[in-house]
């Protein structure tokens, strides 16, 4: 969170931003002109405000700041005889109020208060929005666009194929898909099709009579059956052997099947949404894959990029998923300001699955309350710990600013170039540049990629 502290007496801010700064990030302000300029700039959770300030007073500071940012938090503090503008402060949309002097853990209680309001508001907006929208989490373009696909084909019959790299969220969107359109009270049936043997995939997704294989004992209706009237979301499709391939494509044609060992036509209305990280356009090239069943599938279709390449959805997903954990295991546990950037800035290769589990571990390992600090993060999440020291002896040497700054840039440079062993993708992802900007720094201060010559030598 946030916490914007404006006060004309920077004894009190000092004090106030102790109490706070270990568990968020704080901003001084030494009147309420200063804040609206904060609040102009950039996103600001809570203000803790005096109500007597010079040029602009606490009870003007809430009532412009309203208009500025709307979804900001406000606490006034007052001194004693001043009830009546505190009232009116909660008038103008200000959380709570307290009175001078006041104690510090007080203020602690009050604030822990707000930060509890503002997640249950969260929470309730979140599920007032449209069902699509449900664990869509994130503003990325490629979120953004989620959003209208799902808008767009909720209510159509039709299959839908889902690709991306495992653990990006292809399940996640294919329940909105599902909750967005007028199947959402019918049931939402998953199964992986790379979990199983070809015989009890095929008994998995429609059934099998009695006697038709060793151990079938009694006759058993497959997913295709209890998708009825609803979605069948086949994970990993392209997995499936070729033999069920093609019985999978009559089922999408006829809208029928036969149970495994069975003689009596099956009718299915489900809707399929299949989901697969493996490139089926090569595939049908090579033969692994029907092109017929690709062509069928691929009437519909979004493909979801890895979490690397949509870095701003990391920020928003780790409040989802954070004030999800904290509520399943009732703890009071908060994440460190060091150790959020931490998180925002790792590029995790398991994709959203992988910030959900390591997230998850720390909730489990960090007890019922306190911070979680960059300490408890895997060693992968700390590669820059204390990689550059900025008082490293004769980093300055008399040069110009521009040119100490290039050198440093040069040595950040080649220690991250020799940490992905001159991998310029991923290189460019950890330094949060583009790749071509990469390659002109690379060029510009003669950084190469060693040949085996010079390594052996």
């Amino acid at each position: 969170m946030v916490i914007l502290i404006a006060d004309d007496e920077a004894g009190i801010r000092e004090s106030i931003a102790d109490v706070f700064k270990a568990q968020h990030e704080v901003i001084h302000c030494e009147d309420g002109r200063a804040a609206l300029s904060v609040l102009e700039k950039r996103t600001v959770d809570l203000v803790i405000t005096d109500i007597q300030m010079p040029n602009i007073s606490g009870l003007d500071l809430i009532r412009k700041g309203k208009e500025l940012s709307p979804n900001t938090s406000y606490v006034l503090m007052t001194a004693h005889g001043s009830v009546a503008q505190a009232v009116e402060a909660i008038h103008l949309g200000a959380e709570d109020y307290f009175m001078k002097p006041f104690e510090l853990t007080e203020l602690r209680l009050r604030v822990d208060r707000v930060e509890e309001r503002r997640a249950w508001k969260a929470e309730e907006a979140l599920k007032a929005e449209s069902p699509a929208e449900t664990g869509i989490v994130g503003k990325s373009p490629a979120m953004q666009r989620a959003r209208e696909f799902i808008k767009k084909v909720s209510a159509a019959p039709s299959p839908v194929l889902l690709l991306g790299p495992s653990g990006s969220g292809k399940e996640v969107l294919a329940k909105a898909i599902h909750e967005a359109g007028p199947r959402r009270n019918r049931p939402f049936v998953a199964i992986n099709c790379a979990s199983l043997s070809e015989q009890l995939m095929e008994s998995e997704l429609f059934g099998h009579e009695k006697g038709a294989f060793t151990g079938a004992t009694a006759a058993k209706p497959g997913k295709f059956e209890l998708a009825s009237q609803g979605t069948i979301f086949l994970d990993e499709m392209g997995e499936l052997s070729s033999q069920l391939q093609a019985k999978l494509l009559r089922v999408l044609q006829e809208k029928e099947f036969y149970r495994l060992g069975g003689v009596r036509q099956v009718k299915t209305d489900a809707r399929v949404i299949a989901a697969t990280h493996r490139p089926l356009r090569d595939m049908v090239k090579t033969g692994a894959f029907r092109e017929d069943l690709f062509f069928r599938l691929n009437v519909l279709s979004f493909e979801l990029p890895p979490l690397s390449k949509r870095s701003e959805d990391i920020a928003p997903l780790i409040d989802f998923f954070w004030g999800r954990l904290i509520r399943e295991f009732g703890c009071q546990l908060r994440l460190a300001p060091q150790t959020r950037q931490r998180l925002c800035e790792y590029s995790f290769p398991g994709n959203v699955r992988e910030l959900q589990n390591l997230l998850e571990r720390l909730v489990v390992l960090g007890g019922q309350e306190g911070m979680i600090g960059p300490d408890a993060l895997p060693p992968e999440l700390n590669v820059f710990e204390n990689k550059v020291s900025y008082s490293e002896p004769a980093v300055w040497q008399g040069e110009s600013l521009n040119e100490t700054l290039e050198s440093l840039e040069a040595r950040i440079l080649r220690q991250v170039m020799s940490e992905t062993g001159h991998n310029q993708v991923k290189a460019a992802e950890r330094l949060k540049i583009t790749r071509g900007a990469l390659q002109y720094k690379l060029k510009k201060y003669g950084i190469e990629k060693p040949t085996e010559e010079k390594k052996a030598a």
